[in-house]
């Protein structure tokens, strides 16, 4: 059985720090992916490559045919805010607190489990080169663009770069943070946006005008009332959400009755329900005011942006994520469940709040989609971000065990 002795408990660590150090918010991510890449040349992997987007690849080639095992991350991160608010922490210093844990922007978000997905490589392909049987492949995968919640990175690697390299996936795991327990699903997000139009005037003649906010109250008064009572739930996802995150007037300047009043609503789903449905219960809306309000004109739609990457690449995305669930009893899961318990871990099986890359593999592409790493969340994109060295070496033990369960036992033929 496969356990961390002190060299590889040193080396994990020192991976982690360097990675932590590293600074990559979204679009910015370019020194990250090249040390990435420079490690799995260094690890000597059957395959490793940075794609025209940004991600970077990395594969173990198997010696016999089965399954390929996609370790997935991102190499983006979120802002680290007012520096003060991290109470003497530099946020890219790594450095190991009393109670050791590493501290820094993206320790917990999830450069805590993506340096464990990157050591993994390491091993098997001394697993490989040792001349023990791999029935299957190992890749790695680091994605731009994550944090962005708009999956504009692994949309590219599934649409491009694994058509290209001809790599297959059929079990995709995630280290977004975890705790140590086993995800198997999340809501789904979609960002909204609704417009309410008007007709500008001098603000000291306001009823010369149509006042494009006033104009906004009644749907501020559905959010905030009865679409916020009336909510699905589901049995395992928990319950959806609804709220505005921003709200801008314009032209946006003093003494002028503003023609255009928009807000964003961050709106958390179900699987029974799809974008569609949100826009239509919001068009339905619209319809209902303009019988007392004929003035009233608006529109809703998913929020687009024009992203572009750190190679240059563009595209235009939705801010958006389905949502998803992999069965309990779906065959990877019980694998990895079973081979958690063989080195002593009894996670519990939970299902994400926030959103995440699984959207694009298991809402859109039907692939059996796992989370687990030795990250917390509620560390993510905090002042006290971390990862505690403990959780993530466990981390560490419990995916060896699971992809040997998948790739190095005789049923993975099959």
């Amino acid at each position: 059985m496969f356990q961390v002795d002190e060299s590889i408990r040193s080396e994990l660590i020192e991976l982690t720090q360097a990675l932590i150090r590293i600074p990559s918010y979204t679009g910015e991510e370019k020194p990250l992916a090249d040390f990435i890449l420079d490690k799995l040349k260094e690890y000597n992997v059957d395959d490793a490559l940075i794609d025209g987007i940004g991600n970077v690849v990395g594969v173990v080639k198997g010696s016999h045919p089965g399954p390929t095992v996609l370790l997935n991350g991102h190499l983006d991160i979120v802002p680290t805010g007012n520096v003060e608010n991290w109470n003497g922490f530099d946020p890219f210093g790594a450095e190991i607190d009393d109670g050791g844990n590493i501290r820094g922007r993206g320790a917990c978000d999830l450069k805590g489990g993506l340096s464990v997905h990157l050591y993994m490589m390491k091993l098997f392909q001394q697993i490989k080169n040792s001349g023990q049987p791999i029935f299957g492949n190992l890749v790695f995968t680091a994605v731009v663009f994550e944090e962005a919640a708009e999956m504009f990175g692994m949309e590219y690697l599934f649409e491009n770069t694994f058509p290209e390299k001809q790599i297959r996936c059929d079990v995709v795991f995630l280290c977004e943070p975890t705790g140590l327990k086993v995800v198997l699903g999340q809501r789904g997000k979609v960002e909204l946006v609704i417009k309410t139009f008007g007709r500008t005037a001098h603000s000291s003649r306001p009823e010369a005008g149509v006042n494009a906010l006033e104009k906004m109250v009644p749907v501020l008064e559905y959010i905030f009332g009865p679409a916020g009572r009336n909510m699905k739930s589901h049995e395992l996802l928990g319950d959806s959400s609804i709220t505005v995150t921003n709200l801008v007037c314009r032209p946006g300047t003093l003494s002028i009755i503003p023609d255009e009043c928009e807000i964003s609503i961050d709106r958390r789903y179900m699987p029974e329900q799809d974008v569609e449905d949100l826009i239509g219960e919001y068009e339905s809306l619209f319809a209902e005011i303009r019988k007392t309000d004929p003035k009233f004109k608006a529109k809703v739609y998913p929020r687009k942006f024009v992203e572009t990457s750190y190679t240059g690449y563009q595209k235009e995305v939705r801010k958006f994520h389905p949502p998803w669930i992999t069965e309990a009893d779906h065959l990877f899961a019980v694998k990895t469940m079973s081979a958690l318990k063989k080195v002593g871990q009894t996670p519990e099986i939970n299902y994400w709040k926030f959103g995440t890359d699984g959207s694009m593999t298991a809402a859109l592409l039907g692939i059996p989609t796992i989370g687990y790493s030795g990250t917390e969340e509620k560390y993510a994109h905090t002042p006290e971000e971390q990862v505690n060295i403990a959780m993530m070496l466990k981390s560490l033990e419990g995916y060896h065990a699971i992809v040997a369960e998948i790739l190095m036992t005789k049923s993975a033929e099959n």
